[in-house]
C-alpha cells in the first residue's frame, strides 16, 4: 500500500479539509482498489493510517489523533 497526496485541501485558504489522497495497492489483498471514498469531513487523516495498520497486522489502538479504523477501505 501506498499513499500519496497533499496535506491541504484549498491553496488560498490553506485548510486541511477535503483533502486529496490516493491509497494505492492491494495491500496483499486486504484493500479492494478501483473505487472512489468521499469520507465525512470531520474524518480525520490518521484514520486512513490506522487503518493501514490493521491491514497489515500491526496492533494499535490509535495513531495521532484517529477517532477509529475506516471500514470502507
Amino acid at each position: 500500500m501506498i499513499v500519496y497526496g497533499g496535506a491541504i485541501g484549498d491553496g488560498n485558504r490553506h485548510n486541511h479539509d477535503n483533502l486529496p489522497i490516493l491509497l494505492a495497492g492491494r495491500g496483499g489483498g486486504a484493500v479492494t482498489p478501483g473505487r472512489h471514498l468521499k469520507l465525512d469531513k470531520e474524518t480525520p487523516m490518521t484514520n486512513l493510517y490506522l487503518s493501514m495498520l490493521d491491514r497489515m497486522s500491526v496492533p494499535a489502538q490509535r495513531v495521532g489523533d484517529s477517532t477509529g479504523k475506516l471500514e470502507e477501505v
